[in-house]
């Protein structure tokens, strides 16, 4: 917030350590979304576009090509940048939230449109790395030959959702630092103002309806489109799910270590739990029914 170039700066420079530690994009991407809630569309822009300069400059010595870095700058930033800028019109995080949705839906249809077949284009490029492994066999321990090859397969097996699985992945990123770029705001200016926000997040029953009529079709079908559409809505409402255990925790006074088991847990063992719980809270509204406990003092 003191200046342009301080924010470019820090954006920058976190954009390009993330080749060497991801979560860093986050934070690149958080500076992105504070400036643009705060500041508006344009100074966003502005520093998405210096920031990018900065970070392509920064990687190409290392990568030889600036090209990757931008590539992975335009997936999230950009994102991020329209997502804030829905926020700032909007006040809500839930309507945001739904725009999230459409964008994993739109991300999902345009790997379609640009790529045909994913799983042809993803099995094309895997022959090829295979050919590459071949020529390198000689060279290559005949144990991490074969532990490669596998990879290789497993990954053609996985090629149908790969969409469905990456930009679910994006979103993932994207909302993270959307989320850290307001609370960044709330921090700054409204202390204390990102908690109850966050807490009341709900995406609503009609998009809740439309996934799970998006469940029932993938089930009935098993079309890929339609499983790799459902893997994109999975993102926000996990993200509602984590918000309904944020506000259980706060109205029954728990300790936050309940927070810290619960994250520990959730990516090996309750992340679809938690997106299920997610679109059920639309018609069960969990929060309403759980009681507060009073303050002790």
């Amino acid at each position: 917030m003191r200046s342009r170039w301080s924010a470019a700066l820090i954006a920058s420079v976190a954009a390009a350590s993330f080749w060497l530690f991801p979560p860093l994009l986050i934070l690149s991407g958080a500076v992105v979304a504070l400036v643009t809630l705060r500041r508006g569309g344009v100074e966003g822009a502005l520093i998405m576009a210096l920031a990018g300069i900065v970070a392509a400059g920064l990687i190409w010595p290392v990568l030889g090509d600036p090209q990757p870095m931008l590539d992975v700058l335009l997936a999230t930033w950009l994102p991020v940048w329209l997502l804030a800028l829905a926020l700032r019109a909007t006040i809500s995080l839930s309507r945001t939230l739904q725009t999230a949705a459409l964008l994993g839906l739109l991300g999902v249809a345009g790997f379609y449109l640009a790529l045909g077949d994913p799983a042809i284009w993803w099995s094309a490029v895997l022959d090829h790395f295979q050919r590459e492994l071949a020529a390198l066999a000689p060279s290559v321990p005949a144990g991490d030959h074969a532990l490669l090859g596998q990879w290789l397969e497993l990954l053609k097996a996985w090629a149908p959702w790969l969409p469905g699985q990456v930009v679910s992945a994006v979103l993932m990123v994207v909302l993270l630092a959307l989320l850290l770029g307001r609370w960044q705001q709330a921090l700054l200016f409204n202390p204390g103002g990102f908690r109850p926000e966050f807490h009341e997040l709900r995406l609503g029953q009609p998009l809740a309806a439309f996934t799970l009529a998006l469940f029932g079709s993938t089930l009935l079908l098993g079309w890929p489109p339609l499983a790799n559409g459902l893997l994109a809505l999975g993102m926000p409402y996990t993200v509602q799910g984590i918000a309904l255990v944020h506000a259980m925790v706060f109205k029954r006074r728990l300790s936050p270590a309940w927070l810290v088991l619960f994250y520990l847990l959730l990516i090996p063992f309750l992340s679809q739990l938690v997106m299920a719980l997610g679109v059920v809270d639309a018609w069960a509204d969990f929060r309403n029914r759980i009681r507060s406990r009073p303050d002790p003092r």
